[in-house]
């Protein structure tokens, strides 16, 4: 099943509008309304990361780029990953 995931056109998709960090978790807006928590130790890089470098972000609505921990993680992450592919 997974194989088959990783072929869902991005248009089908919903975007990323927006990222919190809440305790132990990071929780994503998505542009259908929803809200998906991930838990923070999915992502080793920003589990160690400072607050600081945890809010520097950008987001193109597919993926979230932390440049300062080299770090991505995809709406296919967010919506299909038990944890992060990388």
């Amino acid at each position: 099943m997974i194989g088959s995931i990783l072929y869902i056109p991005f248009k089908q998709l919903p975007k990323i509008k927006d990222i919190a960090f809440i305790k132990d978790e990071i929780a994503f807006i998505l542009s259908d309304e929803r809200i998906v928590y991930i838990p923070l130790s999915w992502s080793k890089k920003l589990q160690k990361a400072k607050p600081q470098q945890r809010q520097n972000f950008k987001n193109n609505g597919i993926h979230v780029f932390w440049d300062d921990v080299d770090e991505i993680i995809g709406v296919k992450n967010i919506l299909f990953g038990k944890e992060l592919f990388i």
